[in-house]
């Protein structure tokens, strides 16, 4: 009698997890729906997202390389129209990594103009605050951008005009958010991140005053219900890229009164200038290596 009821609880147990992975497109599909048409795919390499037009897609950020099958078979699963254009936000790996894979059938590549630049040329960042990130090679032509911009450049698409904008000298020199107009969606690739502290590219030309600047630049392109899709975390609106400013501000502000003091960075981490600061729980990245590159940028200013 034990044993039979045992089994009843373990097969309703299965049911409940069954319907609960059915319910959950992330865990069942591989995506999440942002909005009607618009969807996103986290898991390989940053936030990719997916749009919907009537006869093809458009594709923002592609992720890591060796994903990009991966990647390619769940935007599959949303639809079978071909993709029409694939959207750099930036030149780093984990957001450029699947361009040759979802350009096979003929997708333009879109990006500003020194992201372009970056690809054709060894990005090796020196070891920071004991991370080192893998020495890459000049991508191959089949990965590169083939129409690209230098300020601004508009993207007409599924009825609604995307803005696609430079905000430069920031987490890179070649940074781009994508505006919909329309649809009040903004995609921000690692301009903002919902789930903890940045890198701040300064091998690449990023600054943390930059970086600051280029956040309120979107702010202010933001109203209570825009969506702001964010380069790696969560979905995210307009008070959450205002709770990111701040904190990237304080933190700015702590690490700089300590470089004054003369601090070594070893004494600056000691002194835990990013503490409390992030309000999310576990910052994804280290704050030790954001608190590195913003110590060696004031450092030398």
């Amino acid at each position: 009698m034990k044993k039979g009821c045992l089994i009843i609880v373990f097969l309703c147990l299965l049911s409940i997890g069954c319907l609960l992975l059915s319910q959950n497109p992330v865990l069942s599909q591989g995506y999440t729906k942002v909005t009607e048409g618009v969807y996103m795919i986290s898991r390989y390499g940053c936030n990719i997202a997916i749009v919907l037009g009537k006869d093809s897609l458009l594709v923002i950020d592609t992720g890591f390389k060796g994903s990009a099958s991966k990647t390619d078979s769940v935007i599959s699963t949303i639809s079978k129209l071909p993709i029409k254009y694939l959207l750099d936000t930036h030149f780093h790996y984990d957001h450029i990594g699947g361009n040759k894979k979802l350009s096979e059938d003929g997708a333009a590549i879109v990006a500003q103009e020194n992201t372009k630049k970056r690809m054709l040329i060894e990005w090796n960042p020196p070891e920071m605050a004991g991370v080192k990130y893998p020495n890459l090679p000049p991508y191959p032509e089949e990965f590169l951008p083939n129409i690209c911009f230098k300020d601004s450049f508009n993207i007409y698409f599924n009825n609604d005009i995307i803005h696609c904008v430079n905000l430069p000298n920031a987490h890179s020199d070649c940074d781009v958010i994508y505006i919909f107009k329309n649809a009040n969606i903004i995609h921000t690739g690692d301009l903002f991140l919902s789930n903890g502290f940045p890198v701040v590219d300064i091998y690449s030309g990023g600054t943390i005053d930059g970086y600051i600047k280029a956040v309120d630049n979107v702010i202010k392109r933001c109203n209570e219900k825009t969506i702001i899709i964010p380069g790696h975390g969560s979905i995210s609106n307009r008070q959450g890229l205002v709770e990111y400013r701040n904190m990237l501000s304080a933190a700015r502000n702590n690490i700089e009164k300590l470089v004054k003091e003369g601090k070594t960075f070893d004494e600056v981490i000691a002194m835990d200038p990013t503490k409390d600061l992030y309000k999310g729980g576990k910052s994804w990245l280290a704050p030790k290596l954001f608190v590195y590159t913003v110590y060696q940028e004031l450092l030398n200013k």
